[in-house]
């Protein structure tokens, strides 16, 4: 894994410092490589002293070493003259996407994990939250789990999911699906949890956001999106594959969970050509 690709797998742990030094680095990295620290500090509003730190933490020895390294990223991504501009695109986003799923899946720890599971198995109803647009997620969640057994309810008009969350008790799980888990209502309605002692597994792609923060169990999330479109973060994928993950390894550890989605297809058979 280059430096940059380093940087964008780590960005959501990074601080704000240090998410100051590599927003300006992924803007401009192909000016890095004539920097010095003092202008890169000066440009990235922060101190020479947190750029070494950061390049530290990214796994270089120094500013030196990541100049190199930055540089040999440039001279790679000179395009090919018969590639065309749609099949560079499409390269672009097909790296992005398999690095989302491997940075996605390496973020999982196995005994976190475990404990996930545990939750889903001990819930007498799982309610996904989710506000804008993380909605299908959590819809597609909730029919999923359904499948298996596993009583489940996702929402798409936000008041609706509140009714469901007012009802809900401990002996019930709140998952959380929040990409940058900044967003004002999730927050209340995980406090609101927290206060009635419900469970929350959140999901997000920052371990210090205020949603994470105040859920029990925190699974993070890889994007790459601000690649190609600045001031786009939004990714559906990691979200995707950890309900995915979660939903397989529950459906495999239990043959009546199979049984059950067997039954669910043979149901709706007729309804197929």
């Amino acid at each position: 894994m280059n430096s940059l690709d380093h940087i964008l797998s780590l960005y959501p742990t990074f601080s704000l410092t240090e998410k100051k030094i590599a927003d300006y680095i992924i803007k401009e990295t192909t000016s890095i490589p004539n920097l010095t620290i003092a202008e890169l500090a000066k440009k990235s509003q922060v101190s020479e002293a947190s750029i070494t730190r950061f390049c530290k933490k990214i796994g270089v020895a120094g500013f030196h070493g990541l100049k190199i390294n930055l540089a040999k990223v440039t001279t790679e991504e000179v395009p090919n003259k018969e590639e065309t501009k749609l099949s560079q695109q499409l390269n672009r986003i097909r790296t992005n996407k398999l690095e989302e799923i491997n940075q996605t899946l390496n973020y999982l720890d196995e005994e976190q994990l475990q404990l996930v599971l545990t939750q889903f198995k001990q819930a007498k109803k799982v309610i996904f939250l989710a506000y804008g647009n993380t909605i299908p997620v959590a819809m597609d969640a909730a029919y999923r789990f359904n499948q298996i057994g596993i009583f489940s309810v996702a929402y798409d008009i936000w008041d609706t999911s509140l009714s469901a969350l007012m009802n809900a008790t401990k002996e019930d799980l709140v998952v959380v699906i929040s990409n940058s888990g900044e967003t004002k209502e999730i927050i209340k309605a995980v406090t609101w949890c927290q206060k009635h002692q419900i469970k929350v597994i959140a999901m997000t792609n920052s371990p210090t956001s205020p949603v994470a923060l105040l859920a029990d169990i925190h699974l993070m999330t890889a994007t790459r999106e601000r690649v190609f479109q600045k001031d786009y973060y939004f990714s559906r994928i990691s979200a995707m594959l950890l309900m995915e993950t979660i939903f397989l390894l529950l459906s495999f550890e239990d043959s009546d969970r199979l049984d059950k989605i067997r039954n669910h297809e043979e149901l709706i058979s007729d309804s197929k050509i």
